[in-house]
């Protein structure tokens, strides 16, 4: 019974371990996050965390402003690689922002708060962006490409000699 309750117990924590957010996108339990609306009005003061890939980064004194293109979350805080975006939101981080680092298409995850909504441009276009009010973000690595290459399975290569240059000894 005893070695039953621990298995049952180990188990659940090694799949606890397969979803775990990164301890800077944590919130606490209790409040209720707000999610991504293009245009978020009215709900300024709110907790939120969102994704996405980053479109820019525009370093002023004293914050930096980042672009981002928004992506759904997955359950352990990554954006979700997909082709469609409901819209773009920036987030407002505290101090100077490394565009070297915060690259063109980079994944990114903030925590914060929402602020009422900004009227820039993009290219020329007017766009209405949400706003969020960085207090915790987490840069993910960069999504290496996989090269795919097709192997024909009807292919033989008759010079081919998996123990060149030593063939086993029979007996």
């Amino acid at each position: 019974m005893i070695t039953r309750a621990m298995m049952v117990g180990l188990t659940g924590l090694l799949l606890s371990a397969c979803s775990t957010v990164p301890p800077q996108l944590v919130y606490e339990p209790q409040q209720q996050l707000v999610a991504y609306q293009p245009a978020l009005a009215g709900m300024e003061g709110q907790p939120a965390r969102w994704s996405g890939v980053i479109a820019a980064v525009h370093n002023k004194t004293d914050q930096s402003v980042i672009e981002v293109v928004y992506l759904p979350l997955k359950a352990n805080g990554v954006p979700e690689q997909t082709e469609q975006s409901p819209g773009r939101f920036l987030a407002i981080m505290k101090g100077f922002v490394d565009p070297t680092l915060y690259a063109k298409g980079r994944s990114l995850t903030v925590l914060g708060t929402v602020a009422a909504p900004v009227d820039r441009h993009i290219g020329e276009h007017p766009y209405r962006f949400s706003v969020l009010k960085v207090s915790g973000s987490k840069l993910w690595p960069p999504v290496k490409e996989v090269e795919i290459r097709y192997v024909d399975p009807f292919f033989y290569d008759p010079f081919y000699d998996p123990f060149w240059p030593r063939r086993p000894q029979r007996r």
